[in-house]
């Protein structure tokens, strides 16, 4: 299976000048690792410089697989990474499976046009994410979280060893956001590496393998969620606001108490 690994890795949006840095860890595949902090912790721009991002720069090292990330031409990344970005583009007059099948562009030679095959992957893809039914609709004429889903099964076209998501639940009402940690703990266990920030423990905490928790760009901690979560106060100095996690069963997913709740 793949590796992913990030050593002293920092990024930011000017040279010398890092939003997120320091950061150190190894990402084995078949796990999900998520990716929680504060708002402006560096979350989105570690993704982003993890992919060598236009107006992102990065110090430190990425691979995958022993390769250096940043060093592959951009079909090479798109070929074995994919990316959700935390509000991705609704393209205009295109229709939910034409937005999937852009995910299909790194597995074609240019200018041909969709084979049987890849029709058949973005349409598993939709199915995938509960989204079957919009694959006619007009991605502008949908709701935020139907558009949500549209993209998600546009990544999973991608057919890539890793996938990072920024926030990948967002706009998604509680029943489809459940579905997606599911689904992404399905992916992992067949070998992929899912690396997702998020700011929902409560609702994503199950699927969880490992959990990097930043804060003011530095890296606090990496580790099981047990490790992260149940390391006494240090989610509430992290949040700068009492906060206590507990299992809501001894191998269900997580509960979090604001203030000094029992």
């Amino acid at each position: 299976m793949s590796e992913l690994i990030l050593k002293d890795f920092s990024a930011g949006y000017s040279p010398g000048k890092a939003a997120v840095s320091g950061v150190s860890m190894k990402i084995a595949g078949g796990s999900v690792t998520a990716v929680i902090g504060p708002n402006g912790s560096g979350k989105s721009t570690l993704l982003k410089g993890i992919l060598s991002f236009p107006g992102v720069h990065s110090t430190g090292h990425a691979t995958l697989d022993s390769l250096d990330i940043q060093s592959m031409n951009r079909g090479e990344r798109a070929g074995r990474v994919a990316y959700l970005p935390q509000s991705p583009p609704v393209p205009a007059g295109l229709t939910a499976i034409e937005t999937v099948l852009l995910g299909r562009f790194p597995h074609r030679s240019a200018w041909s046009s969709d084979s049987p095959e890849d029709v058949g992957i973005a349409l598993n893809a939709l199915e995938m994410v509960g989204a079957t039914h919009l694959a006619d609709k007009f991605t502008d004429e949908i709701s935020g979280g139907e558009n949500r889903l549209v993209n998600l099964a546009a990544v999973l076209s991608q057919r890539t060893e890793v996938i990072l998501l920024d926030e990948p639940g967002s706009s998604l009402d509680y029943g489809h956001a459940a579905q997606l940690w599911e689904l992404l703990s399905d992916l992992a266990a067949r070998g992929m590496i899912i690396l997702a920030t998020t700011h929902r423990i409560e609702m994503s905490g199950n699927a969880f393998d490992r959990v990097l928790l930043l804060s003011e760009g530095k890296s606090v901690a990496f580790g099981e969620p047990e490790d992260v979560f149940l390391s006494g106060d240090l989610l509430s100095r992290v949040y700068k606001t009492p906060i206590k996690v507990r299992r809501s069963s001894p191998d269900g997913g997580w509960i979090v108490f604001p203030g000094d709740s029992n």
